[in-house]
């Protein structure tokens, strides 16, 4: 499965990367999270180790490519400049990666399906169609030769 892991800027994906580590809002955090809870656990708990994931700011610019590791729950580190600047934890559903690609430079702009969009989450299930657009973008702006199938 392919899933879409996005932020409200570039900082937080960048430091996903050198972690090697993504975060999503606890329930409380507020309105949006509250109202989509049982679609984001749902959704949550359907990552699985191997699945990949696009990282991407709010805007839709892709910055981030990883394959995932496993899934925990850790509200006891902070990681992310917000949560260091109020010592505590406020993304403790958390992803890691076993691998990640990252360029802080743009390497595309793509949106998902609204349907597929968990608000206040920013988690989404992608399409293979979706996941190899990507791929390919990465592809041609990298120089790298890709062989194999993304199904």
């Amino acid at each position: 499965m392919s899933w879409l892991f996005s932020s409200s800027n570039l900082e937080n994906i960048e430091v996903g990367y050198k972690r090697f580590l993504w975060g999503f809002w606890d329930r409380e955090a507020g309105k949006k999270q509250r109202e989509n809870w049982r679609r984001f656990i749902a959704s949550y708990n359907r990552i699985k180790s191997f699945d990949s994931a696009i990282l991407q700011t709010t805007r839709g610019d892709v910055h981030a490519f990883g394959i995932i590791k496993e899934k925990f729950y850790d509200d006891q580190t902070p990681v992310w400049p917000q949560e260091l600047e109020q010592n505590r934890v406020l993304f403790p559903w958390r992803v890691s990666f076993s691998f990640m690609m990252f360029s802080t430079e743009k390497i595309c702009r793509h949106f998902i399906e609204i349907e597929n969009y968990i608000d206040g989450y920013g988690l989404g299930a992608m399409s293979n169609n979706d996941l190899t657009s990507i791929i390919d973008e990465i592809v041609k702006r990298s120089g790298f030769q890709l062989k194999g199938s993304m199904q």
